[in-house]
């Protein structure tokens, strides 16, 4: 239950409507959950009117004196007479010996000819409400309760924390953070320039790839994959700015060309070669970007399933690429199992470093750099969306990370029962009603039955094999609840 507050109204006895227009002020405040101190009502005959006023002033049962100010109350309180100056005697010490005090507010009823308020000279300087003008009393009057209340409209927000990247120890920072943190603002403001924002983006991003180029210290496996691993590390920042840039532009809800972002994928592949004209390499030295291309390509679904966006991550699921090689030559087409690469070269380094048996460890890598507001199933339901899309399409992607797969939920296929969430996610499977996505699934089974070979999607050294689609999402209730 909120506390009422309670406030005493000091004003002169200027005329009778005068009177009437406090009497008016005291009753809406009182309707309005303040318990009002008026002379009118507590003032009875035989009390000391001196004691009253000195009591109501002084009183820390009193949270607000509100003092009515007109042109008699200013000239009497100037001159030290009547009741009203004895109450500026009483009050006027406890303002000025406190110069940021609340407990006393000026009221201001009236004014002179040039549209000055009557203020005392000890009220001098001080910030009042003007309740003189019919035209902006309600405005002013909520502003009275509000400060009695102590219920302001504006509000200073609390105190957060400064940004983490200040306090990294010679952190490598790119443009790309300085275009995020100016992104949602601008498309805000600016929401026609999204597509040339994300342009921006995205190539600044792509150049700033440059930096993550390996110079080989050694041709050891170990020394090889602890600089592979040391470099992904380092990228985090970089891909970080990428997740969030994403993030918001979906959750911005505008409309934007994803052709630029198919087209930003397209160029990856340029890396995983000499780009200075070099004749001679070894293949590992490219590996990092391999890693790097698989997960960016994977955020981008992680993204868009964690934000619902099913279109988003169908666009990329069932584009053409035409990937660029570095005599931007055209070749046919390729699918999105393009951005998938299994790099081993880690292996020896994580094997020393980690003393564990890994069914691999690219997959551990790429388990253990989550960042803050995704989860391990994300990651593992979005690399296991992309084995299956690609089964359901005759691509091939091997989702490295099925092995951390805890639990056999899988929210995105497991509601398949319902109709709306059938409506949302359809786009994913190509399909446009239930019975299509039960004709597609019990053709898989059939297939799978027939066959003399066990195709199963399974690591050479593990008993868990990834399940099969039809295994998973209950067939004959697709689309039969609401």
């Amino acid at each position: 239950m909120i506390e009422a507050k309670i406030v005493f109204i000091s004003y002169s006895w200027t005329t009778p409507s005068h009177e009437k227009w406090v009497i008016d002020l005291a009753e809406r405040l009182i309707s309005n959950g303040i318990d009002v101190r008026l002379d009118k009502w507590d003032l009875k005959e035989g009390n000391d009117k001196y004691a009253f006023m000195e009591s109501m002033v002084n009183s820390k049962d009193i949270n607000k004196v509100l003092i009515i100010l007109d042109k008699r109350y200013s000239e009497n309180a100037n001159g030290r007479t009547g009741g009203v100056g004895t109450e500026s005697q009483i009050i006027s010490p406890e303002i000025y010996k406190n110069v940021s005090q609340e407990k006393f507010i000026p009221i201001i009823t009236e004014k002179d000819d040039d549209g000055k308020a009557y203020i005392p000279t000890f009220l001098k300087g001080r910030i009042y409400i003007d309740l003189s003008s019919p035209d902006n009393f309600e405005e002013n009057y909520e502003s009275l309760l509000r400060n009695i209340h102590d219920r302001p409209v504006y509000i200073k927000p609390k105190l957060g924390k400064a940004p983490a990247y200040l306090f990294e120890d010679s952190p490598r920072r790119f443009k790309t953070s300085f275009m995020l943190r100016g992104f949602e603002n601008q498309v805000n403001k600016n929401p026609q320039r999204v597509n040339s924002l994300l342009k921006e983006f995205l190539d600044e991003f792509y150049d700033s790839l440059k930096e993550y180029s390996i110079i080989f210290s050694s041709k050891d496996q170990i020394e090889v994959g602890k600089q592979i691993c040391d470099n992904i590390i380092q990228f985090t920042t970089l891909r970080n700015d990428f997740i969030s840039f994403i993030e918001i532009l979906l959750k911005s809800e505008l409309e934007f060309d994803i052709e630029l972002i198919i087209k930003f994928l397209e160029k990856l592949p340029l890396y995983k070669r000499p780009l200075d004209g070099k004749s001679s390499w070894s293949e590992y030295e490219f590996d990092n970007y391999r890693i790097i291309i698989q997960e960016l390509f994977l955020y981008l679904i992680m993204i868009g399933l964690k934000l619902e966006k099913y279109k988003f991550v169908e666009e990329f699921l069932y584009s053409d690429y035409f990937l660029q090689d570095k005599y931007n030559s055209r070749n046919e087409p390729s699918n999105f199992d393009e951005f998938q690469h299994y790099v081993n070269t880690i292996d020896p380094y994580y094997k020393q470093a980690f003393s564990k048996n890994l069914y691999s460890s690219m997959a551990e890598l790429l388990i253990t750099r989550i960042p803050e507001g995704y989860s391990k199933d994300l990651l593992v339901e979005s690399d296991l969306l992309c084995y299956y899309i690609g089964v359901l399409n005759n691509k091939r992607w091997f989702p490295v990370t099925y092995v951390y797969k805890l639990n056999g939920y899988f929210d995105l296929f497991d509601r398949l029962i319902s109709l709306r969430h059938f409506e949302k996610v359809k786009i994913l499977f190509n399909v446009n009603t239930p019975i299509e996505l039960q004709n597609i699934l019990n053709k898989l089974k059939e297939t799978d039955a027939n066959s003399s070979y066990d195709n199963r999607m399974r690591y050479p050294n593990s008993f868990d094999s990834v399940k099969p689609l039809y295994s998973i999402i209950k067939i004959d209730t697709i689309g039969t609840k609401r």
